[in-house]
């Protein structure tokens, strides 16, 4: 009879904590981190769905630091596509919030230009499957400033929704406290 295989005693490969490819993902999470615990003054229904807006961001950066902590060998279907719908519900969510589509548009380009720095410095399999090393290094020392260049979109876009509070309380549009009153007296 087989002895059971003890899964606790085996521990899987993964990066240092402090490796480029891990502390590349600050930029990512920092954003969503001020996003959850940043001051929102919408009305309830905005301010939850904001907040789950940041939460589901948050834990698909989560998702992708796991994914590069593992050295791409668990999630890796889920990352990709966790990504993928996070970024078309943050854009649809944009519009919701009614930031002006040439904004979006500029963020468009940003994602335009990850796509290709992307597909610069991913991983390519041989015929046989089999991955070529130098490949390997040159992903591990050059896909972390796809990280840099995602935080910078992920800051563009909180940025971005964060001011379409700021103006709702401007205008007083959602019960929000009102700016001070303009003092006429001369």
């Amino acid at each position: 009879m087989d002895k059971p295989i003890d899964i606790t005693s085996h521990e899987h490969t993964h990066r240092h904590t402090l490796s480029h490819m891990m502390l590349s993902h600050i930029p990512l999470i920092l954003p969503c981190i001020w996003w959850i615990f940043g001051e929102n003054c919408g009305s309830h229904i905005s301010h939850n769905i904001d907040k789950c807006m940041s939460v589901v961001l948050t834990i698909s950066i989560i998702l992708s630091m796991i994914y590069h902590y593992y050295y791409e060998c668990v999630l890796c279907n889920v990352e990709y596509y966790a990504n993928i719908i996070n970024t078309v519900m943050l854009n649809v969510y944009m519009v919701y919030r009614g930031v002006d589509y040439v904004y979006i548009g500029i963020g468009f380009g940003l994602l335009y230009i990850l796509q290709k720095v992307l597909l610069i410095s991913g991983k390519h399999s041989c015929a046989d499957g089999s991955i070529i090393q130098d490949r390997i290094d040159y992903y591990n020392n050059y896909h972390p400033y796809c990280h840099y260049i995602g935080g910078i979109y992920v800051t563009y876009c909180v940025y971005l929704l964060q001011y379409t509070f700021n103006s709702e309380v401007a205008n007083n549009t959602n019960g929000c406290i009102p700016p001070p009153p303009y003092n006429n007296s001369r």
